[in-house]
């Protein structure tokens, strides 16, 4: 149901402006998180727009990684009840050790366990998730051509909420133009290696599979990347739905548009050197294979969010965790 976005305490359009109203300030302190690393280029793409534009004086960007154990993905978790249990301490100790002015859920999986969390329920603090930015990307696309068909590519567990389509049902898109497609562990081999031959047999099947569902065939596919570590692999999802036969493809990110609202159009400049920092912070331990992967993709956008992830901290109380 499309309330399942709303939280009690604060909605995702409230958060959202409180968030926007940071803008105003020159000095913010923003947490960013995801169940893995596909969250870390919303932070590049947070430190590269902050020094081009010079819209903030100072720039703390902390980025906590919210998997409880290398081997313990949210996705492989046995109910939703636990999702939710994981993730709320999980909120609850960001918070508590770093006291950020907004605390961004970069990931599309943990985006729609939001409303269900005490933590959000209960916190003042302004907490964006992704899910409807991907939406509202789509749907503008979809929009503005009738023919058009969306395909929906996220995790099992995105996938299985049914959130993105019930929000693009409720955006007026017809049910007969959306097709949803799971990735089963395609983000834990993005982070292990994003070029390797395993990803780019996976996504040529998972694109195969959501072109044998499309029932207007011939139709323009708008292929929303559901899932942050997608977005490191775009063009490879492109390319793979025009082997399998679609003539006019256009590929949706959304992770850029979750700093969008950190960046004002038409904002003054307040600073010709601004101060920014880089953080990454980890209850799980990250492989050198995987910050090497995942670090030569952000190099050309944020040195600094690469040389963090290097470097990251090991912090084995960020929240508590039973396994």
């Amino acid at each position: 149901m499309v309330t399942s976005m709303i939280s009690p305490s604060m909605s995702q359009p409230t958060a959202a402006q409180a968030v926007a109203r940071l803008a105003e300030r020159d000095s913010i302190t923003v947490l960013v998180t995801d169940s893995g690393l596909g969250g870390l280029s919303v932070c590049a793409d947070l430190d590269h727009r902050a020094r081009a534009t010079g819209r903030y004086r100072v720039l703390n960007i902390i980025f906590c990684n919210a998997l409880p154990e290398a081997s313990q993905g949210y996705n492989r978790m046995p109910s939703v009840e636990r999702k939710i249990g994981v993730f709320d301490d999980a909120l609850a100790g960001m918070a508590r050790w770093y006291g950020p002015d907004a605390l961004l859920v970069a990931c599309n999986t943990l985006s729609v366990l939001i409303p269900r969390t005490a933590f959000v329920q209960s916190s003042p603090l302004p907490v964006l998730g992704i899910v409807e930015m991907g939406v509202d990307a789509m749907t503008e696309r979809l929009s503005a051509d009738s023919t058009s068909t969306g395909i929906v590519f996220g995790t099992e567990t995105t996938i299985a909420t049914g959130t993105h389509r019930d929000l693009l049902l409720a955006r007026g898109i017809a049910a007969d133009r959306i097709v949803t497609q799971a990735c089963p562990d395609l983000a834990g081999e993005i982070e292990t290696d994003a070029r390797s031959e395993t990803v780019s047999t996976a996504i040529d099947r998972f694109a195969g599979e959501a072109m044998g569902s499309v029932g207007r065939k011939g139709s323009p596919l708008v292929a929303g990347l559901c899932c942050t570590h997608y977005g490191y692999c775009g063009e490879m999802f492109g390319s793979s739905l025009r082997r399998a036969g679609a003539a006019d493809v256009t590929v949706v990110n959304p992770n850029s548009r979750m700093s969008d609202v950190l960046f004002p159009g038409g904002a003054a400049r307040r600073s010709t050197s601004p101060q920014i920092t880089v953080r990454v912070v980890s209850r799980a331990v990250i492989t050198p294979a995987e910050a090497a992967s995942i670090g030569r993709l952000l190099e050309p956008v944020s040195p600094a969010t690469a040389a963090a992830l290097r470097a990251y901290e090991l912090k084995r109380d960020l929240f508590p965790y039973q396994p």
